[in-house]
């Protein structure tokens, strides 16, 4: 299965308390850095035109602020053992910005661009941490200036090269 995703470059303070709250609590910390997933995972017939797809779309889409402004829990529909996940959700011009990007690499449907910082099997698990986490008091900032693909097998997660953005 093949994903796209664009890792925010945050402030050090901000990509510090991120990295505290994942490391506890998303299984997925070790694979891959905080991200905004803009293609989710999808079994492709053709690799090689995915992966010139995205750099073609990379290549005319110019690197971009995105700011999370709130705290959140959302249902994930693509990965059910973890079904419950604590996010950061986009702002609306941030929102607006990556559902453009969403739709240029295909996206089809409802997005919500976000970043997951924890995984739960269980939703009162997502809603105690919602819970002690509170507000987040401002927005976090993060520049995103490449995208990535996955490759995602039995579990695995083998990050691609970083695909600058240069439009």
């Amino acid at each position: 299965m093949l994903a796209v995703i664009a890792v925010p470059d945050f402030a050090e303070e901000d990509a510090a308390w991120i990295a505290v709250i994942r490391r506890a609590h998303d299984p997925q910390y070790e694979s891959v850095p905080a991200h905004v997933t803009l293609v989710f995972p999808f079994e492709s017939a053709d690799p090689d035109w995915f992966a010139g797809h995205v750099a073609s779309v990379a290549a005319v889409t110019a690197p971009l602020q995105a700011a999370f402004d709130r705290l959140a829990r959302i249902e994930n529909p693509h990965q059910p053992k973890y079904r419950f996940l604590n996010v950061l959700l986009a702002d609306a011009a941030s929102t607006e910005t990556l559902n453009a990007l969403y739709k240029a690499l295909g996206g089809k449907g409802e997005y919500e661009p976000h970043v997951t910082l924890t995984r739960f099997g269980a939703v009162f698990s997502a809603k105690a941490l919602e819970r002690q986490m509170g507000s987040l008091g401002r927005p976090v900032q993060g520049r995103i200036a490449a995208l990535e693909i996955l490759d995602i097998s039995h579990g695995a997660i083998r990050r691609g090269a970083a695909l600058p953005l240069m439009g």
